[in-house]
């Protein structure tokens, strides 16, 4: 019965080894079945001389091929074959038998071609240095510009690649590195210290849009410039490409009629990096970056966690396809993390509060809305007529499904009026981010009605988008106000940028990220010979988006997997002349839509509303050192990295943790892990983080891996039980304690106001269920149960996140 299961993988195998070019029908390439002194070979693969190659080990479908490497060793020794495949037609280990120093086989996902087996065998001549070798320091590349200096933390991600890829060979690394830290410039370094070390030949940097592969080529030309780099979509047109040992690509230009697997080999490339990695691993860009046998290192400030908050056992066994498809789109499984774990982070918090920089700045956030606005946010959204029915638009809804030109110029008036000023007086750079392409050409135009000059479109529709960016970015235009959609939301790096305007919702935490961190870069205004230094940048929130991730977003939601795009007709969009309508606050809109003019055509005909808007809510708050929620989120997956290494370190600490003893465990914890400059972690951090007021033990013994961290609810549920039996309490009576601990652990505001003896607090409408404040006169002793609530930790852990709200 295993003779068929074997003969299927084969049938893999040729398919695999087609795939690379391999001729199944040419002797002099392949030959089958060879017997030798050790047994018998399933395929030899042969050089263009005629000389074996390669031992190629078959084994059957469900099996796993690892198990055959010791068999396969013995073909190879036999044959004098200085590599090895183990291959099941579904899972490939390729072996470098020859290089002494590579002691096991490693998987790959595509198998080599014989041009990629015979450049390896002439590396092997002259085998490369251990990558720790090569010294990185921050004067690392002066000699290449004088300025360029590498600061602590991007040598210390290097040295974590170099140490993990010489000392266990691992050959998947993932950068978690917040927008402005220098992500370029360290992939240029690292690609310099493979290179200079001959642990890579040939490198590929793939980039998602053109405007980044060429903005990559600045700091590449300079840093790598003996070894030509180039972009891929031109120097295959000029013949550059075969000179060159680092090209850079996007991913459509190597997708374009699959033209990687035409141009290149699986081994081609030594060395792949992929920018923006959450967005490259998945779809069809998979299958482009899966091809390359290469070392992996994936660059991101805002990875894909898919297996967040996922029961992974449990849902390999109700949901296999659900937990792959998870799998196939998690950023650290792909490049072969723990969730949560990359291989280095360094967050926007780290970046603020680094001893030798701060090297980022935080946010002065405006909350301003208008009336619409607020109404849009409602949960009922905003009430208006259309064709004598009532319609209501979510803020999701505002130039999508109507168009409000009132409420328009009055963000682009507010925008300003509040935005920042440049040292010399003017409104400072800014970007303004529209929901649309059409809403993006809208509000260019009041901008200049309101200021002539003020604003130019920057969006894919307008010619020549990515040169207009490259000057914006470099002072080349007069205008200080960019409009675009999402053009510039990542990856576009204009350092003197000072306000960012959220003219349209964001609902996803990583887009939200990445536009931020067009802000956090770090300048310095030269006027004369005075210096200004640029401390931060406002962000100007016009649809309450800000507030949506601080108090509305579930960050204990796993991520929702998106469905395939199924492909829709085109619509043609059609504006409907201004229509009257009453000012806001006088009740729901009326609106009348004409007839349409060409009712046999497929159009989509938006309701334009021509009332007023004004301006009702205008506050303004300054970001502390700790981030936002939506920064700090980031955070915990780097505790419990650090965590578990100071504890292994620490015998003390271990033992503390093997024992349960939460007073040694916290003093440690306190006096030697807290706040440590190289960490900057603490408890109000990791309270906010989790969403959980839970202890520093509690924290420790959950990353560890002893106890799973409580739920708020169990510590809400214990500390009422608790306060219940000590007091002897009725049925009703602890029905108050348990309300009011619910109110405390979710409302900081009402934390504080319990706090000071503020008994207005019991008028909130869960305690009316309860019988109001007349019941509460009746809870005898209820003065000395509620001291034990203050003095409770569920209450005293609470206080410390409510000092970071």
């Amino acid at each position: 019965m295993s003779g068929q299961p074997e003969a299927f993988s084969r049938v893999l195998i040729d398919k695999a080894l087609e795939y690379s070019g391999w001729n199944l029908l040419d002797p002099k390439q392949i030959q089958f079945e060879s017997h030798a002194t050790s047994g018998r070979a399933d395929y030899l693969l042969k050089d263009s001389l005629g000389r074996v190659l390669c031992v190629l080990e078959a084994k059957r479908e469900d099996l796993d091929p690892y198990d055959a490497k010791e068999q396969a060793r013995g073909y190879a020794e036999n044959l004098t074959a200085p590599f090895i495949i183990l291959s099941n037609g579904r899972e490939h280990w390729f072996w470098n038998f020859e290089r002494a120093e590579q002691r096991d086989a490693y998987r790959i996902e595509r198998l080599p071609s014989r041009e990629d087996l015979e450049r390896v065998r002439l590396k092997n001549l002259q085998p490369p240095r251990p990558l720790e070798g090569e010294i990185v320091a921050p004067e690392y590349l002066r000699h290449l510009k004088h300025d360029l200096t590498l600061r602590r933390y991007q040598i210390r991600a290097m040295d974590e690649i170099a140490r993990l890829f010489d000392a266990k060979g691992l050959r998947k690394f993932l950068l978690e590195m917040a927008t402005g830290t220098g992500k370029t410039l360290l992939c240029a370094a690292l690609i310099r210290r493979f290179l200079v070390s001959r642990n890579a030949e040939r490198v590929l940097f793939i980039v998602d849009r053109i405007e980044l592969a060429k903005q990559t080529m600045e700091d590449f030309n300079v840093v790598l410039g003996e070894y030509k780099p180039v972009i891929y979509k031109t120097a295959r047109r000029t013949g550059e490409l075969l000179g060159s040992s680092v090209v850079v690509a996007t991913i459509q230009s190597l997708m374009t009629d699959r033209r990687y697997r035409e141009e290149f080999t699986p081994f081609y490339f030594d060395l792949v990096i992929n920018d923006e990695a959450h967005r490259s691993i998945y779809g069809d860009a998979r299958e482009v970056v899966q091809f390359f046998q290469a070392t992996r290192i994936g660059l991101t400030a805002t990875p894909k966690a898919y297996l967040k908050n996922v029961n992974i056992k449990q849902l390999a066994e109700d949901n296999p396809q659900a937990l792959e498809a998870r799998q196939l789109r998690d950023t650290y499984h792909y490049f072969g993390c723990k969730p949560g774990f990359p291989t280095f982070r360094y967050d926007i918090i780290d970046a603020v509060k680094d001893p030798e920089g701060p090297f980022l700045c935080l946010p002065k956030i405006f909350d301003l809305r208008s009336d619409i606005t607020t109404k849009a946010l409602a949960e009922s959204g905003w009430a208006v007529f259309v064709n004598e029915q009532e319609e209501n638009f979510k803020i999701q809804d505002l130039e999508k499904k109507i168009f409000t030109p009132a409420r328009n110029r009055l963000m682009c008036e507010a925008f300003l009026k509040e935005a920042q000023k440049d040292p010399a007086g003017a409104i400072g750079k800014s970007i303004v981010f529209a929901v649309n392409q059409t809403h993006a050409t809208n509000l260019t135009k009041i901008f200049n009605e309101l200021q002539p000059g003020m604003a130019l479109t920057i969006t894919s529709r307008i010619p020549d988008a990515s040169s207009l960016a490259k000057e914006f970015r470099d002072g080349k235009r007069t205008e200080r106000i960019a409009v675009s959609v999402d053009m510039l939301s990542t990856g576009y790096n204009c350092r003197d940028l000072l306000n960012i305007g959220l003219l349209r919702p964001v609902f996803s935490p990583t887009e939200y990220i990445q536009i931020k961190g067009r802000g956090t870069r770090r300048f310095t205004f030269t006027i004369g010979h005075t210096a200004y230094e640029k401390s931060c940048f406002f962000l100007l929130d016009f649809c309450a988006v800000a507030e949506y991730f601080e108090e509305k977003y579930d960050y204990t939601a796993p991520l929702p997997v998106p469905r395939p795009k199924v492909e829709a007709k085109e619509r043609t969009t059609k504006p409907v002349p201004p229509l009257s309508g009453p000012m806001p606050g006088d009740g729901p809109v009326g609106i009348n839509l004409p007839t349409p003019e060409y009712p046999e055509r497929n159009v989509r005909d938006i309701p334009v509303w021509t009332g007023h808007d004004v301006m009702v809510l205008e506050e303004i708050r300054i970001v502390g050192p700790n981030g936002e929620k939506v920064d700090i989120m980031t955070f915990r997956g780097g505790y419990e990295r650090d965590i578990k290494d100071f504890v292994e370190k620490t015998p003390a600490l271990k033992a503390a943790v093997e024992a349960e003893d939460d007073d040694i465990v916290e003093t440690i914890v306190n006096e030697r892990f807290y706040h440590r400059p190289e960490m900057f972690y603490s408890p109000d951090k990791l309270i906010v983080s989790y969403g959980v007021p839970a202890t520093t033990p509690a924290f420790v013994y959950n990353a560890v891996g002893r106890k799973p961290l409580p739920t708020r609810e169990a510590i809400v549920t214990d500390t009422v039980d608790s306060i219940a039996a000590r007091f002897n309490l009725r049925y009703s009576e602890q029905k108050w304690v348990d309300a009011t601990a619910q109110l405390l652990a979710e409302d900081p505001a009402a934390l504080r106001r319990f706090m000071s003896g503020d008994m207005t607090l019991f008028t909130a409408s869960q305690f009316n269920q309860l019988g109001g404040v007349s019941a509460l006169a009746r809870f005898e002793g209820r003065e000395q149960v509620f001291e034990a609530l203050r003095q409770s930790t569920l209450v005293r852990q609470s206080l410390v996140a409510a000092a970071l709200s």
